[in-house]
């Protein structure tokens, strides 16, 4: 007698089961956590209206300046933006999507039962999106809501940027997971020309990019009256109509402007295409996902052999100032970050993005266009690094603690006091950031033309912000260790990770609000006439004390914490 067999529904048994996870974490965290929850709703709420407000007061200054908010220029910012944000969550996606389907431990247990490859992939698939996208989402709608409240637009524009965000996401995720599969199935035992390859590659590109922006600064002083035609000629690369961010813009821009059918066929085109490469990446999961962890797993059987390099060297002698068991300390943490792309990769696809930007601006700057004001963009630049930096020390830093999980008696061990351990995490954030930070923002406000003590007021600014974020991501990484996690990721979207954030957001908008807005507000008006009112500079002595305290405190409850903690 034949055995009966059934096919199982895959596809609804991982929807049940995220389901029946995600209501079940939300009972837990509704009652035994509720301050937790609320708190994140709180400083989520916080950070977006935030963002809103900061998003409507730049908008009203293109209106300030002449600028057209439904016009070309603008079209041009949109154009760049969606692109920027398309670029980043390619990289993005595509290193949590590595960690989810190869190194973490559910991937390797959900492969030794019946589930098919192209399921689980699926399923790590939207987690990576969500991961990776949540901010551009989130942060994204009080953007386009700003935008909308200061062009007047009509009611059904609200109703479509949601849609266009999400179906954004879709194309870069989708992109990021194919060439993930790719690279891994065919490229990880060929990875000196797969390296050679992308080396020349970039650079490439970068040759390119260092011709069009010198062309582009010739052009500018030999021109006459073709000013604003040339500066939108700079971003020419982006607005063809096959690449998906004209699409959004197209369709943002239509909706502003009253066109509904001028709005309705870019989001056709966003979703169609993006629908598209989703198949198509599940359709080469089915086919690559096994084979290519086989070849992961395989390589990683050999024992590596990792020896001291010159960076690690460099670094040993940036904290030269520590004691040599605290330098050690450093430069192991250092080791961890280097020796690991999706720790480092995303920063420099942003700063490559945002020294195009200023390039670009510098150009616009020499053409003598007044509309584009270089106080206005200078600061725009800064909040961006500044943003960015709380973001990476979110990502990085704060779960360094945590990561130690139960390796963590090996550092107890160490003949030096749990303090030491926190001044060499400390010391390494604030010498990463003040490189990153200090580096990023002489370079941008070079290109854009400031002068060099407006230049350097921000790199004070800049040291005093990354000196209380680092404090804060240390010593709240201490105090709300949870050392059950192996995920990086998680622990940085958990309470702890959300509440360090938000502190971190808000110390960022205090300093910015205290040391440098006084002083851009006063020379926007004034152009390069120097020296400012001394009033302005009155913000630098709370704004000092802010940070002294945003030092002490977190690093002395973190301190107390680790003290207490038995492992």
């Amino acid at each position: 007698m034949g055995t009966l067999q059934t096919e199982v529904d895959q596809a609804g048994v991982f929807r049940r089961l995220r389901w029946r996870l995600w209501r079940n974490g939300l009972w837990v965290a509704w009652r035994q956590g509720r301050t937790r929850l609320i708190t994140v709703l709180v400083t989520s709420s916080f950070t977006a209206a935030f963002t809103a407000s900061l998003s409507y007061f730049l908008f009203r200054q293109l209106t300030i300046h002449n600028i057209p908010v439904k016009g070309a220029i603008a079209e041009a910012l949109f154009d760049l933006l969606f692109f920027s944000l398309g670029t980043m969550l390619l990289f993005s996606t595509g290193l949590i999507l590595y960690a989810s389907l190869f190194t973490s431990a559910e991937a390797r247990f959900l492969l030794t039962t019946p589930a098919r490859p192209d399921r689980i992939f699926a399923t790590k698939f939207f987690s990576a999106a969500t991961y990776s996208s949540w901010g551009f989402v989130v942060l994204g709608i009080p953007i386009f809501l700003a935008y909308g409240a200061v062009a007047t637009v009509p009611w059904y524009y609200f109703a479509l940027i949601p849609l266009y965000l999400m179906g954004y996401v879709l194309i870069p995720a989708s992109l990021a997971s194919l060439v993930c599969l790719v690279v891994i199935r065919f490229g990880l035992h060929r990875r000196r020309w797969v390296l050679t390859g992308l080396a020349l590659l970039a650079a490439a590109v970068l040759l390119w990019w260092l011709y069009r922006v010198g062309l582009g600064l010739r052009r500018t002083l030999t021109t006459s009256g073709r000013e604003v035609q040339e500066l939108l000629d700079q971003f020419a690369w982006v607005r063809s109509n096959l690449v998906p961010s004209r699409w959004m813009t197209r369709g943002v821009l239509a909706a502003a402007r009253g066109d509904v059918w001028g709005a309705l066929w870019p989001l056709a085109q966003v979703w169609s295409n993006g629908a598209m490469l989703y198949v198509a990446a599940a359709w080469a999961a089915a086919r690559l996902y096994r084979r290519a962890y086989d070849s992961w797993a395989s390589n990683q059987r050999g024992r590596k052999i990792y020896r001291s390099s010159r960076a690690d060297r460099l670094m040993a002698l940036f904290v030269g100032y520590l004691p040599p068991g605290e330098q050690a300390l450093v430069v192991k943490d250092f080791r961890t970050f280097r020796r690991d792309p999706s720790q480092w990769g995303v920063l420099v696809i942003f700063t490559l993005l945002m020294l195009l930007g200023a390039g670009n601006f510098r150009r616009a700057q020499l053409a003598d266009l007044g509309r584009l004001d270089q106080y206005l963009i200078s600061l725009m630049n800064f909040f961006g690094v500044a943003v960015l930096l709380c973001a990476a020390l979110s990502r990085f830093i704060f779960p360094l603690i945590s990561l130690e999980g139960k390796k963590f008696w090996v550092l107890g061990l160490a003949p030096m006091p749990r303090q030491a351990i926190l001044r060499s995490k400390f010391a390494f954030a604030l010498t990463g950031s003040l490189l990153f930070g200090g580096s990023l923002i002489l370079v941008a406000d070079l290109l854009i033309g400031l002068p060099l003590l407006v230049a350097a007021v921000h790199l004070a600014a800049m040291g005093l912000i990354a000196l209380g974020l680092s404090a804060l991501n240390v010593g709240l990484g201490a105090a709300l260790a949870n050392y059950q996690e192996t995920d990086p990721s998680k622990i940085v979207v958990g309470f702890g990770g959300t509440v360090n954030m938000v502190l971190g957001l808000g110390y960022v908008v205090a300093i910015m609000g205290l040391t440098l807005l006084p002083l851009h507000l006063v020379q926007m008006g004034r152009g390069n006439e120097w020296p400012p009112p001394l009033w302005v500079f009155v913000g630098w002595l709370p704004a000092l004390l802010l940070g002294g305290l945003a030092v002490r405190t977190p690093l002395r409850r973190g301190s107390a914490v680790l003290q207490a903690s038995e492992f």
